[in-house]
């Protein structure tokens, strides 16, 4: 019976797992190309960087990805160097196969996640839970809708963690050798994924192999051990991944820099790494409080933190536990203090695949505790189960409400309808995040006769566009339709916004972060008055 039951429960989860992933996974794909023209802002950073190779020819230059990293870029090339050998110049078929690609990344990193916690449990159960929470986990769902670097990190991540456990038991070459260059090529996807490389380093620090009783001694003998060898194993390794990920950092380092220092570091909030701000914990907080429980929405959160807090109590479990621990610590400080901009949900994405190898490893423990009493079992494993499924019916919501037409799909149609063969020219406001909110509507309407342009509500036009990047309060929409009418050049006429529904109620996305919320922006529209 039980030989039967688990491969069914694991194909069960990996179809749910699957269903999610895949559910909108076509939304805004025939926006077209460009910077005003893709509905998920950064997939034409993505696009932009890969349509820079071509590896047939042995073009291997994309100064576009380099504020990042190219690893995955090369992946994605190779798609469309089958797309361009078939003849085939569609992009949207390009960001479609791209998205698939994140989907399979997503699904292969859940069945890491599967294997890591087998490795440290050799316990089923335990391990299906775990990667139960990560199949489920509704900032995994979204992204892996986009063509985005995330998705392979986690995937890289997962791995080094499932590699790192191995080396509890075995610290062959080979072992050492693979794990370092796992984790040159996370580097070489995105710069930051490189930490990546300290969870080889803590476990061999961490391991217990020995007897010694005095734990300087230990600690003492640990260091030299992982110095002597395993140091120079991982460190070759993580070189050589890098450079196969990330070969002109080798062959071109000047350009490479001089994006890094144009691009990426305009994003990086150095003055918190000065002496009077290092102890200032305010926006990991803040990661901690309200970032981390929206990516985990609604109540995942509490099963990772409650793990988290009981493995802290159980000693035993250090040699597995802390490693993680530790890097989720150190990689959230420096990320969470180093970005610079709003807060974004994706930047705590690389966290989970450990979060939840630590809840597999807390499930494994309380099941050992409790396996004489079957009933507290069951109910707290019904409990874990009640907590996971409300995100299971976030994720479907979001999914299903991918699958409309798009806000700016609707507002196209509708301006090609209130236009017709007339001369006219659209406004657009000058809201920052007018290049993904509004223009995707606008910029494709753009012929002889109709024109658009970014203006304030006090210009002239025929019709005036605003945007913003989530759904709103009804109060910020009358307040917005105040000030745009008290300057007598236009006219309310729609609001726009595809609505989230659970259970047949719309559910607001106001309070989510910024990336959570790209398919399901608000903009509100306007006709010139006769006056003006």
């Amino acid at each position: 019976m039980q030989q039967a039951l688990r491969p069914a429960l694991f194909s069960g989860l990996l179809l749910l797992a699957a269903y999610l992933r895949t559910t909108g996974l076509a939304w805004g794909l025939n926006t077209g190309y460009g910077h005003e023209r893709n509905f998920q802002p950064d997939e034409f950073v993505s696009l932009r960087g890969v349509h820079q190779l071509d590896l047939p020819a042995g073009r291997i230059k994309a100064p576009g990805a380099y504020f990042e990293g190219t690893f995955n870029y090369y992946l994605w090339a190779v798609p469309q160097a089958v797309l361009k050998i078939s003849g085939t110049t569609d992009r949207s078929r390009l960001l479609y196969i791209c998205r698939w690609m994140s989907v399979l990344f997503d699904l292969s990193a859940l069945v890491i996640v599967f294997l890591a916690i087998g490795e440290a449990t050799h316990n089923f159960y335990p391990s299906f839970l775990g990667a139960l929470c990560y199949a489920v986990l509704p900032m995994q769902v979204i992204y892996a809708h986009f063509m985005r670097t995330h998705i392979l990190s986690n995937l890289l991540c997962a791995l080094v963690i499932w590699l790192s456990l191995k080396l509890r038991q075995s610290q062959r070459w080979q072992l050492l050798l693979s794990v370092g260059l796992i984790s040159g090529l996370g580097a070489a996807t995105h710069y930051p994924v490189g930490l990546i490389v300290a969870i080889p380093c803590l476990y061999l620090l961490f391991n217990g192999g020995d007897n010694l009783l005095n734990w300087r001694i230990r600690a003492w003998k640990r260091a030299k051990d992982f110095v002597s060898g395993p140091l120079w194993l991982i460190g070759l390794g993580f070189v050589i991944g890098l450079f196969l990920g990330h070969p002109m950092l080798f062959l071109n380092p000047s350009s490479v820099i001089k994006a890094i220092t144009d691009e990426t570091l305009k994003y990086a909030s150095l003055h918190q790494f000065s002496a009077s701000q290092l102890l200032n914990l305010a926006v990991v907080w803040k990661y901690v409080t309200y970032v981390i429980p929206f990516a985990t929405y609604p109540l995942l959160w509490v099963v990772f933190y409650c793990a988290i807090v009981y493995l802290l109590f159980r000693r035993s479990f250090y040699s597995v536990s802390v490693p993680i621990l530790i890097f989720s610590l150190l990689y959230l400080y420096l990320m969470g203090k180093g970005y610079l901009g709003p807060v974004f949900a994706r930047v705590t994405m690389l966290l989970f695949p450990g979060f939840c190898v630590l809840v597999g490893l807390a499930c494994s423990d309380v099941q050992l505790r409790l396996k004489n009493n079957r009933a507290l079992v069951v109910v707290l494993t019904g409990a874990l189960i009640f907590v996971i499924g409300p995100s299971v019916v976030f994720d479907i919501a979001y999914g299903r409400a991918m699958q409309k037409k798009d806000a700016r799909q609707l507002v196209r149609r509708d301006l090609q309808k209130l236009i017709g063969e007339a001369p006219a020219t659209i406004g657009v406001a000058r809201f920052h995040l007018y290049f993904y909110t509004v223009m995707p509507a606008a910029k494709p309407l753009i012929s002889e006769k109709v024109a658009v342009q970014l203006q304030d509500s006090g210009q002239n036009a025929d019709f005036f566009l605003v945007g913003f990047a989530s759904q709103i309060e009804r109060a910020k929409v009358n307040e917005t339709i105040e000030q745009v009418e008290a300057q007598g050049k236009f006219k309310f006429e729609r609001t726009y916004s595809v609505p989230v529904k659970i259970l047949g109620r719309e559910f607001s996305l106001v309070r989510f972060p910024q990336d959570m919320t790209y398919p399901f922006p608000t903009i509100l529209l306007f006709r010139a008055t006769k006056s003006a």
